[in-house]
């Protein structure tokens, strides 16, 4: 099963992306296959052209790959008290039905005390209003450069107990009834 890992900012040198390149080593050691978006790659354009329905080829690259995967798993930073706003303009390019019937879970990543909480909460919001079945676990890494080591790329043993746990809660298969 293909799993999309989302980086939620463009802001170069985040710890979003290192959370999410993090992420992507679990995945792949767990023997699921990843696609990385990076909204650091995202077309510069994209705001003006892929959110009126004037594809680029970058976005619907994008778009097919994001298709292709059931689960996806966004890595989203605490700004102003909530998300990013380039995480909801690329929400609104999507076609809705990308979104729809997928499975998302919500890692979040500030410096503060509450690991983006209120913005997790919002985020969830917006997804499950397009049709996303939201992961009710959700792993808040708060203060995230003190538990960021630099030298290994990776986080401290708390914080990694912390997304083994939200790995669990994101693959258990939920039963049909």
């Amino acid at each position: 099963m293909p799993v999309a890992i989302i980086s939620a900012t463009h802001r170069p040198e985040s710890y979003t992306r290192r959370v999410a390149l993090y992420l992507a080593r679990e995945i792949e050691r767990s023997g699921y296959i990843y696609h990385f978006v990076d909204f650091q790659t995202l077309p510069r354009d994209f705001l003006f052209s892929d959110l009126f329905g004037e594809r680029s080829e970058q976005f619907q690259s994008i778009i097919q790959t994001l298709e292709l995967c059931p689960v996806w798993i966004w890595v989203i930073p605490e700004y102003n008290g909530s998300f990013p706003g380039v995480a909801k303009v690329f929400i609104d390019a999507l076609p809705r039905e990308t979104l729809r019937g997928k499975r998302a879970g919500l890692v979040g990543v500030s410096d503060g005390r509450f690991g983006n909480l209120r913005g997790l909460e919002h985020f969830t919001g917006v997804l499950n209003y397009c049709g996303m079945e939201v992961v009710p676990f959700r792993a808040h890494l708060m203060h995230i450069r003190v538990n960021w080591d630099e030298q290994n790329a990776t986080l401290t043993p708390s914080y990694q107990k912390e997304l083994d746990t939200f790995m669990r809660h994101l693959f258990i298969q939920t039963p049909v009834s």
